[in-house]
């Protein structure tokens, strides 16, 4: 994939001989935890009286989306606390103690020669302990991406791993009668079309490199399955068998999983979109769809109707031993393993409405996240602590982010058409 910037140099990171390490962190996979409170200041400029408010502001929203902080107002941030130097020396930490700070994230911007470096420096307020500091360097035009990844290495630092704010995403746009694929960051910058083709384009799945998009269109008048490249828009694979295709996820980065049914027959197939070679993974009459896989790929996780409505199963790819997993409501469908192999999020039929609900890949443990509407197309993030979501309120739909627990749910802003059936692009 294409990196959009580059890392000039890291400065330091404060951990081993800081008391600070232990003092601010927090357990992520707990049911709750509490958040920490964050002071993020305008950034300071080279240019006397010209902060990077927006620089500030946008870390702020990423960390706030996040999940994990708390970020301090900025109406209680006096002119004074604005204009304090980056030094320890020169903060008072005691005033910032005094809103309830737990951190402090300092940062100075020089834009020069066609380039624009950020110092950030993030300190714990209890003792003035440097917590974390790095130095960060890209083209001015991309300094949203600089300041995602400034957020993400602060998630790191505080809770183990890295964040996932400087993500892109790829779904579906559009009304009922054209909708195409569509790719953003997260945060709903840099949207473009992926397909253009004044038709229904709908389930993208990307390939674990990013490197290749599946998608099933009307392009052709009819339902057809194709592969392309995500950066050139190159044909790479296509199906237009009859019947309708659509795609599942990714064995590996050129093996795609679908299902295709025709007749009363329904398939899912593995295949090598490259060499185009075919393997039959399951097949019977009525529903077999959404096929997901464990990270081992030991497992395939779907949705087949052969015991009445929609279900959850999984299949043992070893012995072939097939297994319901989902017993409550009349309707679960869409599933999704999360990369950490210990939970499945899907659709679920819960008191009449569609809910996201997650169990433990035996089945066991069901709970609902959402709460109204009508949610479906879950998918887990590439580190498992979030999931994205399409739900639709009313008349409109549009794309969510929450925590996998639940909490911290969030509409991304990202066309203004509605949206749905989001994927996290690798």
């Amino acid at each position: 994939m294409v990196k959009y910037f580059s890392l000039l140099l890291a400065v330091f990171l404060a951990f081993s001989a800081s008391p600070a390490a232990g003092k601010v962190s927090l357990d992520v996979y707990g049911q709750a935890y509490k958040k920490v409170t964050i002071g993020v200041p305008d950034f300071k400029t080279e240019t006397p009286g010209r902060p990077r408010n927006d620089m500030n502001e946008l870390l702020g929203q990423d960390l706030d989306m996040s999940g994990f902080f708390v970020v301090a107002p900025r109406s209680l941030i006096d002119a004074s606390m604005i204009a304090e130097g980056m030094d320890r020396k020169d903060i008072r930490f005691e005033g910032w103690r005094s809103l309830g700070v737990e951190l402090l994230c300092k940062g100075k911007v020089q834009d020069n020669d066609g380039s624009l470096t950020l110092e950030a420096y993030v300190y714990d307020t209890s003792d003035g302990t440097l917590f974390f500091a790095k130095r960060y360097r890209t083209k001015p035009e991309e300094w949203r991406r600089l300041v995602h990844r400034l957020a993400d290495d602060i998630i790191l630092a505080v809770t183990g791993e890295k964040g996932i704010m400087g993500s892109r995403i790829v779904f579906v746009g559009g009304d009922g009668r054209r909708k195409e694929v569509y790719v953003s960051d997260l945060d709903g910058s840099g949207s473009r079309k992926l397909t253009d083709y004044g038709r229904i384009s709908l389930s993208p799945s990307v390939s674990p490199d990013g490197k290749y998009l599946a998608f099933t269109s009307y392009r052709e008048g009819r339902p057809n399955l194709y592969v392309i490249e995500t950066e050139t828009g190159r044909q790479v694979w296509a199906n237009r068998e009859e019947g309708m295709k659509i795609s599942g996820s990714w064995l590996d980065r050129k093996t795609l999983a679908f299902s295709h049914t025709s007749g009363r027959i329904s398939t899912i197939y593995a295949e090598d979109v490259e060499s185009k070679s075919r393997k039959t993974l399951f097949q019977k009459e009525g529903i077999l769809t959404s096929p997901n896989f464990t990270p081992d790929g030991r497992k395939m996780v779907f949705v087949s109707d052969m015991f009445g409505g929609p279900q959850i199963f999984v299949k043992d790819m070893v012995s072939n031993e097939v297994k319901r997993i989902s017993y409550a409501g009349t309707y679960n469908t869409a599933p999704s393993v999360s990369p950490k192999g210990d939970l499945i999020a899907f659709g679920c039929n819960a008191g009449g409405g569609l809910e996201i609900c997650v169990m433990n890949t035996d089945g066991s443990n069901q709970r609902i996240l959402t709460d109204g509407g009508i949610n479906d197309s879950p998918q887990f993030s590439p580190d498992g602590r979030y999931i994205l979501y399409s739900s639709k309120k009313g008349n409109k739909t549009g794309i969510y982010l929450m925590l996998f627990n639940g909490e911290n749910k969030r509409l991304l802003k990202l066309t203004d058409s509605d949206e749905s059936q989001p994927r996290f692009l690798p």
